[in-house]
């Protein structure tokens, strides 16, 4: 399993998944137990969109990616380059991304 390091800055690193999840979405919580049991190569950073709007706006307005939650983003050379939202989080979406490609 991947490390989950909560977004707490308005930065992120060149490389890395970021993880969009409200607290209050039963979507939102499948999403959340699919992205826990799977293991990635980058890191994966995680925003609770309800504790921390700020954090979520600074990813929507940074990115250029509309916010829904769940959202998980792909980040690479500081551009979000695939981003899965809702019931796109899913294992078998994310095969290619998994498998370092």
């Amino acid at each position: 399993m991947s490390t989950i390091i909560q977004l707490q800055d308005k930065k992120l690193p060149s490389d890395c998944l970021l993880f969009k999840h409200s607290t209050a979405c039963p979507v939102s919580h499948r999403a959340a137990t699919e992205v826990r049991s799977l293991d990635f190569l980058l890191p994966l950073y995680w925003i609770n969109v309800i504790e921390s709007r700020d954090l979520s706006n600074w990813v929507e307005s940074q990115y250029g990616i509309r916010h829904e939650s769940p959202q998980l983003l792909f980040i690479k050379d500081s551009k979000a380059v695939k981003v899965w939202n809702h019931s796109e989080i899913r294992k078998e979406n994310l095969k290619q991304l998994l498998a370092g490609g």
